[in-house]
């Protein structure tokens, strides 16, 4: 029986999600590992249930690593330890620094996060912005959790690229499309006229942004505003999500971020195989999709 990796996902239904999985498995099997999957739709204390019932039995399934998509960072902290205790690797498949404090006091173990470079995937929408519309404007940010410390480090980058002329408001979601519909809807009750609409919106996920797709096509249909063609942009870039919604022309741009459960478990094998250790934060590329030249 082959060693096994668990990967504990957010979601069944999020692309990017879904990436995880299929690069997962490709992987696993190349390293020779199977791979268990198991995933929540975004509920943190089912999460982590899941992840400490497989800390229980990690023995009897032969299971060595586990990788993490996580829902809430501060709920992971106590089952990263757990997992370290019990002698498993651990990957946390998004930006989380509580990593660095266990993989301290475990150096010789492969305790890592592999993820997009949160800070850069911000800076790569606020050029995208830049290129939609220009130097200056108003722009709105719809957030994902802000218990995840991506969702912070996301909007860090934005803001910095924005730096100068641009007023960047903020409505906070749940990475769910009709998370994000309903913020911008809660957003809309405040404003009196088409003038204070945004010139673009900036979506920290491809579901996200389809949800605020639908919230300005709504307000403006209810309110007689020719507001459905403000730019929106995404991030995640799955080909068959967020490249297709651009294809179509149902959002401006996204982000390309590549799955990290691939180079995850390739450090994994390879701790595993010569004791090669990770670095603590494994930094994945994250890329403008259209190309900025051809955005225009």
């Amino acid at each position: 029986m082959p060693d096994v990796i668990g990967l504990f996902l957010r979601s069944v239904d999020n692309a990017y999600q879904r990436q995880l999985r299929a690069v997962g498995l490709r992987e696993a099997k190349r390293h020779g590992f199977e791979l268990l999957i198991q995933s929540v739709q975004f509920d943190a204390t089912e999460q982590v249930a899941q992840i400490r019932d497989a800390i229980k039995h990690a023995s009897a399934s032969k299971m060595i690593a586990i990788l993490v998509s996580g829902v809430r960072d501060e709920d992971l902290v106590p089952v990263a330890h757990e997992a370290a205790e019990a002698g498993l690797e651990w990957a946390v498949l998004n930006d989380a620094t509580f990593v660095d404090e266990i993989r301290r006091q475990h150096p010789n173990r492969a305790i890592f996060t592999a993820a997009g470079d949160q800070i850069e995937i911000g800076r790569v929408q606020a050029q995208q912005i830049h290129v939609l519309t220009g130097n200056q404007g108003r722009v709105m940010c719809v957030t994902g959790n802000m218990r995840n410390i991506e969702a912070h480090r996301r909007l860090e980058g934005l803001q910095q690229g924005l730096d100068g002329g641009f007023e960047v408001a903020e409505v906070n979601a749940d990475w769910t499309s009709e998370g994000a519909r309903l913020a911008v809807e809660s957003w809309a009750t405040g404003i009196e006229a088409e003038a204070d609409v945004p010139a673009a919106f900036v979506a920290q996920n491809d579901e996200m942004a389809l949800g605020v797709r639908q919230a300005l096509r709504d307000i403006g249909s209810r309110r007689d505003w020719p507001i459905g063609g403000s730019p929106i942009v995404g991030c995640d870039g799955a080909e068959d999500y967020g490249q297709r919604l651009v294809r179509e022309g149902r959002l401006r741009a996204t982000v390309i971020m590549a799955p990290a459960s691939g180079a995850a478990i390739e450090w994994i094998a390879r701790a595993r195989s010569d004791g090669e250790l990770p670095p603590v934060h494994v930094l994945m590329p994250v890329t403008s999709f259209p190309a900025l030249s051809r955005l225009k």
